[in-house]
């Protein structure tokens, strides 16, 4: 049924469901089931060219992002093969704009393990009143760096957990990581003199809007390997789950289950960031279940794209006007600037989550029974339009 197959572990009821969206069609096609995104495409310099060498209709199931430079290749496939008709069913949400092209988001990442977060123990929470907001990381990326720059250039990392690696690598590869993921750390500033430089070489930004004290905590952030309550490597979580980790429950059971209990606020670090198309994962899942109020460091709209699922991201007490900003210095600032209280008063911030709880429950619930079928109807409809 599948040309190109590469599964993750625990991936049936999704595997299943594009196995049915294939067995309704009515033309004949090629397909394609790419289970982890970017790393796939890296194994075969021509595995683009490969995904089209039937031509005619294509479609493809996609799981994780992929980068710009690859969305570029895939469209170019298309404009160079008049025959191909490409349905494109991804986790990044528009990612092409050419005619013959057909995009339907399909959040894999995010609903991979749907099933087994909902049968994880629930939080029971006891609000700390001294660090009362987290923020988490685990690959070094250019919005992180700047994100945890501004934190501790307006000093509020003495209110919160602010967790984040500096350098390219630390400690021993895992056994099971790729070549590629390892590499993933080359985004890391690895005590690069400036935040104007920094972003000018690794985000591709001019840092024109860089502010001051986003400047002065780069300086702080930089003579450390790493912050935060403690260390979290790649080799920890690759070895909770398959070839790329894959068990994001037991990450959050072992080493984020903690955090959750005493915290009132998170900033969710997404992947994806600058001009790069939504792309939502198991971090913003994470949060949803630890019963937090989120404030997202990610692509602009992608507050709107979960509030169109179904997601209440608590606008009568966040603002989230950062969500539509274009420029991604100035989307950085206005999320952490338009909502300095919460991170400065922990009172304030835990009475507000008080006050919001059973939102914040009726999340846990959309999550838990909502957001999967919600989404696959809404890539059910759109095939069949």
């Amino acid at each position: 049924m599948f040309q190109t197959e590469t599964r993750r572990s625990n991936d049936e009821h999704l595997y299943s469901w594009a196995r049915k969206i294939l067995a309704n069609q009515n033309k004949d096609y090629t397909a394609h089931y790419i289970g982890y995104g970017q790393f796939d495409f890296d194994q075969d310099e021509n595995f683009v060219s490969k995904l089209f060498s039937n031509g005619g209709n294509t479609i493809i199931f996609c799981f994780d992002f992929i980068v710009n430079d690859t969305l570029k290749q895939i469209e170019k496939q298309v404009v160079n093969n008049n025959d191909v008709n490409l349905t494109w069913i991804g986790a990044q949400k528009n990612p092409f704009t050419h005619q013959r092209i057909k995009s339907i988001f399909w959040p894999g990442d995010m609903l991979l393990q749907n099933k087994e977060y909902k049968e994880m123990d629930k939080i029971e929470k006891v609000l700390s009143n001294t660090k009362h907001w987290i923020s988490t990381s685990l690959g070094v990326r250019q919005h992180r760096i700047y994100m945890a720059s501004l934190l501790k250039g307006l000093m509020l990392d003495d209110k919160g957990d602010l967790r984040i690696k500096t350098v390219s690598r630390m400690g021993p590869r895992a056994h099971n990581m790729s070549e590629e993921l390892a590499k993933g750390n080359n985004l890391a500033p690895d005590k690069e003199p400036s935040l104007q430089k920094y972003v000018a070489d690794k985000w591709g930004v001019s840092g024109e809007s860089i502010s001051a004290d986003a400047e002065k905590g780069y300086q702080q952030l930089i003579t450390k390997n790493w912050w935060g309550s403690s260390i979290f490597t790649y080799s920890q979580y690759t070895a909770l789950g398959d070839h790329h980790g894959s068990n994001d429950v037991g990450n959050f059971d072992k080493y984020l289950r903690h955090l959750y209990r005493n915290t009132s606020l998170e900033i969710v670090n997404e992947t994806c960031h600058g001009h790069d198309p939504v792309f939502v994962t198991e971090k913003f899942i994470n949060a949803v279940f630890g019963m937090n109020l989120i404030i997202m460091n990610g692509p602009k709209g992608t507050v709107k794209l979960l509030e169109d699922l179904g997601w209440n991201s608590c606008r009568n007490i966040i603002n989230h006007e950062y969500d539509i900003i274009e420029d991604p210095i100035d989307r950085c600032e206005h999320a952490v600037r338009s909502n300095l209280k919460l991170f400065q008063d922990p009172d304030h911030c835990n009475k507000l989550w008080n006050d919001n709880q059973a939102a914040l429950e009726e999340n846990r619930t959309w999550a838990e029974d909502i957001l999967l079928k919600k989404t696959l109807q809404n890539c059910q409809d759109l095939l069949e339009n």
